[in-house]
């Protein structure tokens, strides 16, 4: 947000000229952006001055003039400018009210001053926006179009100077407008019909957000600003403040969404007459040079002559030089340069242009996933170019249609692009779509197995074929098709030195390692044309495919390059397609390989397991989706067979070859691990549920071995990997007569059955069982606890800090187990934790008195703990006893207290107070339950507690319990008890005399 101006110094900047056209007329575009900005504070101030009538006037100036006041600004509309002016003549009401009180414009200083002001404000904005076209700027043309950045430049045209440009900078200008005219996208389309960019370019939705150095774009909850349709009004009205030339802006975007065509646009439509543009491509100038020598090279680039920048603005005429530096992701991504500072060095360039008078405007274009790696400066503003939406995509099917009409065997219809709609978002991928349909394969395939990976299938297939014609014109066509699928299979190989970098790009050094690492050079060879350096493999591989964007920076006079997939599902498709066609391959090798890419069957190797063992399938989950669509063939049963005997053999005889191709460093032990992971992945991806039996045939506790094969796995594997991989996957626990065992199924994860206790005890179900029955597991706490502590994740210490007061409080809890009813085992712990949950949250009365029961019985078999179990729990039940029935309550304490002995002191205590509790005594039993507590609490009870429940029995017992309760209590502390409890309470002195 810009800073705020004063009326002082609003005065100052307009010399105190009245605000008029005439206060911007003449003047630099730059110096006009200034005195508008102060024009407005003029106004702002007087608004508020004319709602108070003039014996106000000094007092204001004397009491607001230093007052700084909300300046207009790009990222918020003028609504919202109105909200803030609202805010700062209420601030300005408080400050100037003891002041005018005694005036007579302190009688119009009323609760809806703020608003009056406001409304006197909007009015002279209205008037002036006829006389000063920018005053207009921000507010959107109900009605008009928005193709191509045209309402940018007829905003800027109606505030022009009318000046001339100089010979270089109409020689830009020239170049620049030329692009609005060339096709969309370069290369042969045949007898189609590309739109041109003035054409085909739709002005993006947007959201809009201030920066600073703890900014964070990459981050989608970063971005809670809502979403803007007003591109070029936001554009102009950037351009037509002082705030442009304070920081730079960040333009952002997923690969594809016509960043770098933005660029275009905005060097195109910005009027030549006030604004000196020069469009910087970072990808061809030294990526280490200072910011004014790569302005200078792409000016070289742009028109061919050479020309200082410090010229070219000198000449400028009061034009604002508008620089645009497009793919400052391809520095980060191919220089592999720490870059952190370059938007700060950006900033700076600003800052040393405006000392010297010729302050410049920056906006700088970037991928979304890497702007985390620059700090953004104070006072710039970060923009997102937001997917199409469905009125988008109908627009860009309208150009293309008309562009092409008679050309295509039917018009592209929304329907058809919508059901693809994460690919039609991207301008770039809805183009790729468009040319797929005109060769004649209809998007509008109405077949239920027509999905993404089909769609994929089609879309890659098409286009290598088409560069396999281009570049094997002279090859037999029979021949085509191996061609083609060698085609895709080293394209599937790009797509792994992604994955297994764990990234969406690559270098173009990692690709050719790992190319060279799998056997795969150039598919041609020729002899190099006018003394250039030969293709790499890399080059020569994702050079020709449009689908693949590559980025390039220079650096030392070297070209460094890396590439991406215009959208991370066609690498996710790709890897998936290898993974299975490596499958299908291996598994029938013996009698025939199919695939001609393989690794050297010398070394024992083959490519599946080259393949799988960097990085978990999961990483991607995308990637499994792909997998299971592509396994569902009629081999699927023998394939699925012969992945369980090799994920088998993995797990139990584990083996590593050293290998040529290592895309990423891994140890040993964890490659096995991840290589065997994959296999079992690969195994669900075929359906069907996976047993541990089924991978460990030859042992007596299977379950065992693959607790030990997760731990190894889950070592492997990167913790939040390995998490959300465990959230599409079940796992159950089984036994088959005394043999444990684990079933995973393909499903997602649920909270699922309790852990049976049995099962993790090793106490086959066969045993006895019966209720009541107890044992203790066989682990020490704190042993275990260091365990942990060592080994633990996130998600386990998580848990672990959860249950610690458990820990804590009631240690022997957690390894004492009870059997419950209908052979149900539980831990002491775990029966009073679900205890506490029944009556915190009120439960109905069956669920609470079934927790009750288990609890009692668990507290019963809790050796360790059996006081504070007891005790816990009869707090529970004197919170509930209002809300059970009474007989309810005196059958759980009988259970409890009387039946089993447990006289506690804790225990006996609370029993009584849910004894004496209001309408309990209309239990049945309750004189005798009431008269065994105090028998087994009548040691340990407080003297005021008792003699109310003395009272309580005395009254209404038969008179032979109630003596033998009387002896019971003389003999306690030979008779200390009962005098006591005389001198407390004369009158059960009395009462007790009776029975002495």
């Amino acid at each position: 947000m810009p800073k705020g101006l004063s009326y002082l110094d609003a005065c100052r900047i307009l010399g105190g000229d009245r605000v008029s056209a005439a206060v911007v007329r003449g003047h630099s575009r730059h110096n006009r952006n200034e005195r508008l900005q102060a024009a407005h504070v003029v106004l702002v101030f007087e608004a508020f001055a004319g709602c108070l009538g003039p014996t106000a006037e000094s007092v204001l100036v004397e009491r607001l003039g230093d007052l700084p006041v909300p300046l207009p600004s790009a990222e918020r509309g003028y609504d919202q400018l109105l909200t803030a002016l609202g805010r700062w003549f209420a601030t300005a009401t408080a400050r100037v009210t003891d002041d005018l009180k005694d005036l007579s414009a302190g009688e119009q200083i009323t609760a809806d001053l703020p608003d009056r002001a406001v409304t006197r404000y909007d009015e002279a904005h209205e008037t002036f926006s006829g006389q000063i076209p920018e005053f207009a700027i921000g507010i959107p043309e109900p009605g008009s179009g928005a193709r191509g950045l045209d309402r940018l430049e007829s905003a800027l045209r109606r505030a022009t100077s009318g000046r001339d440009p100089s010979r270089h900078r109409a020689a830009l200008a020239r170049v620049y407008r030329a692009e609005l005219a060339e096709p969309v996208l370069g290369g042969d389309v045949g007898d189609l019909v590309l739109p041109t960019l003035g054409d085909a370019y739709l002005d993006p939705f947007f959201r809009v957000k201030a920066a600073d150095p703890a900014a964070r774009p990459a981050d989608e909850h970063w971005w809670d600003d809502d979403v803007r349709t007003d591109l070029a009004e936001f554009l102009a009205a950037y351009l037509t403040t002082t705030q442009a030339t304070e920081a730079p802006l960040l333009l952002l975007g997923q690969p594809g969404a016509g960043k770098s065509s933005l660029t275009k646009i905005l060097a195109a439509r910005l009027p030549v007459a006030d604004y000196l543009v020069a469009r910087v491509a970072l990808r061809d100038v030294p990526a280490e040079a200072e910011i004014q020598d790569q302005i200078e090279q792409a000016l070289r680039a742009a028109i061919g002559e050479t020309v200082s920048w410090a010229d070219l603005t000198s000449a400028a005429d009061g034009a604002l030089p508008v620089i645009l530096l497009d793919g400052f992701d391809e520095l980060l991504q191919a220089t592999g340069l720490h870059q952190s500072d370059y938007l700060q060095r950006v900033a700076r360039f600003q800052q040393r242009e405006a000392a010297l008078g010729r302050p410049a405007a920056v906006m700088v274009t970037s991928r979304l996933a890497v702007a985390d790696r620059a700090k953004l400066p104070m006072g710039g503003l970060a923009v997102r170019l937001e997917p199409f939406n469905e009125d988008q995509i109908a627009g860009w099917a309208e150009v293309w249609n008309e562009s092409n009409a008679g050309r295509l065997p039917q018009p592209l219809a929304l329907a058809s692009l919508l059901r693809f709609r994460q690919l039609a978002e991207q301008p770039l991928l809805l183009l790729m779509l468009a040319l797929y349909e005109a060769a004649g394969h209809a998007l509008r395939d109405t077949r239920a197995d027509f999905d993404d990976g089909r769609l994929y299938e089609r879309l890659l297939s098409e286009f290598a074929e088409r560069e396999v014609r281009r570049v094997h014109d002279t090859r037999p066509g029979a021949e085509l098709p191996a061609l083609v699928e060698a085609e895709l299979q080293r394209l599937s190989v790009v797509a792994f030195a992604m994955f297994h970098r764990l990234r969406l790009w690559v270098t173009e050094r990692e690709l050719d390692d790992d190319l060279t690492g799998l056997g795969l050079a150039p598919s041609r060879s020729a002899p190099t044309e006018m003394f250039r350096t030969p293709l790499s493999a890399g080059q020569e591989m994702v050079g020709r495919f449009f689908f693949i964007q590559r980025s390039h920076a220079i650096r030392d006079d070297h070209v460094l390059q890396t590439y991406e997939f215009l959208h991370a599902t066609f690498g996710e498709y790709l890897v998936a397609r290898l993974v299975v066609q490596a499958v299908r391959d291996t598994e029938r090798r013996e009698s025939a390989g199919t695939m001609t890419l393989r690794v050297d069957a010398n070394t024992g190797d083959d490519l599946l397991q080259t393949l799988l063992g960097y990085t978990p399938l999961s990483a991607r989950l995308n990637v499994l989706s792909f997998i299971e669509v592509l396994m569902r063939q009629p081999d699927t049963g023998r394939l699925r067979a012969w992945l369980v005997r090799r994920a088998s053999s993995a797990l139990t005889r584990p083996q590593y070859t050293p290998r040529k191709y290592q895309p990423v460093d891994k140890r040993i032990d964890h490659w096995m691990a991840t290589y065997s992971f994959n296999l079992v992945l690969l195994i669900l991806k075929c359906g069907g549920e996976l047993r541990a039996s089924d991978l460990f045939t030859e042992t007596d506790d299977p379950a065992d071995w693959l607790q030990g094969a997760a731990l190894q796995w889950r070592a492997a594997v990167p913790s939040r990997m390995w998490l959300e991989t465990m959230a599409i996957l079940s796992v159950g626990r089984e036994w088959h007569g005394d043999r444990r065992d684990i079933v995973v199924s393909p499903l997602p994860a649920a909270l699922g059955a309790m852990a049976d206790p049995n099962w993790f005890n090793r106490r086959p179900p066969a045993g006895d069982h019966s209720a009541g029955g107890a044992y203790d597991s066989e682990f020490e706490l704190v042993p275990a606890l260091n365990s942990m502590r060592l080994s633990n994740d996130l998600a386990d210490d998580a848990l672990l800090h959860a249950v610690t007061p458990l820990l804590l409080g009631l240690a022997g809890s957690v390894s004492s187990f009870v059997v419950q009813e209908e052979n149900r085992v539980e831990s002491a712990g775990f029966s009073l934790t679900e205890l506490w949950m029944a009556s915190a949250l009120d439960a109905p009365r069956d669920v609470k008195i079934s927790a009750y029961r288990r609890a009692i019985r668990a507290a019963l078999g809790n050796s360790q703990g059996m006081a504070d179990s007891a005790a816990l729990l009869m707090h529970s039940l004197y919170v509930d006893t209002t809300r059970l029935e009474p007989a309810d309550v005196l059958r759980l304490i009988n259970d409890m207290l009387v039946a089993k002995g447990l006289d506690f002191e804790r225990a006996a205590t609370l029993a009584v107070h849910c004894l004496l509790a209001p309408g309990m005594d209309s239990g049945p039993g309750w004189h005798s339950v009431l008269t065994d507590v105090l028998l087994y609490g009548i040691d340990v009870l407080e003297v005021p507690l008792l003699a109310a429940a003395l009272h309580a029995v005395l009254d209404d017992s038969p008179e032979e319990a109630n003596r033998f309760l009387i002896d019971q209590l003389s003999a306690v502390g030979d008779g200390d008890r009962i005098v006591a409890l005389e001198r407390f309470d004369p009158v059960l002195k009395v009462k007790l005399a009776r029975y002495r």
